[in-house]
């Protein structure tokens, strides 16, 4: 038998192409047991499917690909995502910040909603791909269990992040074996190691805002804003998580705990110094809104402390503990690996694939989606909403070229 349609993953892009795909034959093949094990694990198991508000303010979630993401993510928007699963049965409500969850919380209603959605198509699982090849207008997609024949080639088998759950970076070497171009992979969307270990002594402290600033030779910095979170190992949180594809092994942070130039720093110091000359360090620290431990952690690496009277602190220890309040160096021994890393930095080209239709440039009938492109967005529903949106994108161009030979549908 030759399929109209092997689609290789059936993982949230794979399942959702598969669903849009409309009078084909098509064939799913997973290597788990179960299908979409990443889904049922994401939001902690209750599987943030999306975001809400307009589309636009999507496309800043994507950091350097947002242009390569915005014509499927206009084609099919957060909006159709919410209406397919509601359709499916599936009812879901938006929180406060945005996130967009089953009301049931429950990411196994997800699952459930796309394999009903996916019922003609027939799924072979346990099965592992070994490598694919085209032979005149047909693929040959090689498994441990056979060889399958297919008009298109989806691939959709997912990064590198999490690979306890299926994930180990398959669709790379299958791209690959097509003359595509795999870019340069590491963990993103989560927390970094630091060299210095003194800020273990915060685990379990955040901070609501502070201003970040990434330094690397030879490079401009780069400054973020957001809440941080003291680990064990490092720095966590939304400004380190969301913005980790910037950041690599050996880069400086530096941490502007109060948000505030040093300058406005320094200038209230000097104002407070000056009408309450008599009173010692502490009384301006009580002034500043961060955790106590922070503030302990600070004044053990200097040389003064909170006893001294605010007339006598000299001009140089005024410019440390500004600078230490404004510019705490931190630097970045590795990001926390693949293990616990919500998403996949890189991945095959984006230069490479048709933006609109997620078809190869090389290979005609040949579709990448979801992850294993160079695509990873912020924390949220983004990369949720990339899946579903591609796998759309894809099944609609395949709908509208490809003619179907026969239709089917079973599990194996």
């Amino acid at each position: 038998m030759v399929f109209d349609v092997i689609i290789i993953g059936a993982g949230a892009s794979g399942l959702y192409c598969a669903a849009h795909l409309k009078n084909k034959n098509v064939l799913v093949i997973e290597k788990n047991k179960r299908i979409g094990m990443k889904v049922l694990a994401s939001g902690s198991g209750q599987c943030n499917l999306t975001h809400g508000g307009y589309m636009n303010a999507f496309l800043g979630c994507y950091g350097a690909n947002k242009v390569f993401v915005k014509p499927a993510l206009s084609l099919h928007t957060n909006k159709d995502v919410v209406a397919f699963f509601e359709n499916a049965g599936v009812k879901c409500f938006e929180r406060p910040d945005g996130k967009i969850f089953p009301v049931s919380l429950k990411a196994s209603d997800v699952t459930d909603a796309l394999k009903t959605a996916c019922r003609k198509v027939t799924f072979k699982m346990e099965t592992r791909v070994l490598f694919c090849e085209a032979i005149q207008n047909q693929f040959i997609v090689k498994t441990d269990q056979g060889d399958y024949f297919g008009k298109t080639l989806v691939i959709a088998t997912g990064g590198r992040s999490y690979p306890s759950l299926g994930t180990t970076g398959d669709g790379y070497k299958l791209a690959e074996a097509f003359g595509h171009k795999i870019m340069r992979t590491k963990p993103g969307l989560t927390g970094v190691v630091t060299r210095d270990k003194s800020l273990s002594a915060l685990q379990g402290v955040s901070l609501d805002r502070v201003s970040l600033s990434v330094i690397r030779e030879g490079q401009k910095p780069k400054g973020y804003q957001g809440a941080i979170l003291f680990t064990h190992f490092g720095l966590s949180g939304p400004v380190i998580i969301n913005n980790s594809r910037d950041f690599d092994r050996g880069d400086c942070l530096l941490i502007n705990f109060l948000a505030t130039s040093s300058d406005v720093i320094e200038r209230e110091f000097i104002e407070i110094a000056s009408a309450h000359g008599d009173k010692p360090l502490s009384f301006y620290l009580n002034q500043l809104k961060l955790p106590e431990g922070l503030k302990s952690l600070l004044m053990a690496e200097a040389s003064f402390n909170r006893d001294t009277k605010l007339s006598t602190v000299t001009k140089s220890q005024r410019k440390w503990l500004v600078q230490m309040l404004t510019s705490y160096v931190c630097e970045i021994e590795s990001l926390i690996g693949y293990q616990q890393a919500m998403v996949t930095i890189g991945g095959i080209s984006n230069d490479e694939m048709v933006a609109k239709t997620l078809e190869s440039r090389l290979k005609q009938s040949l579709f990448c989606i979801g992850e294993v492109l160079d695509v990873d967005g912020d924390t949220g529903g983004y990369n949720l909403q990339w899946a579903f949106s591609s796998g759309f994108a894809a099944a609609k161009q395949i709908n509208r070229t490809t003619v179907s030979t026969n239709s089917g549908g079973q599990h194996d």
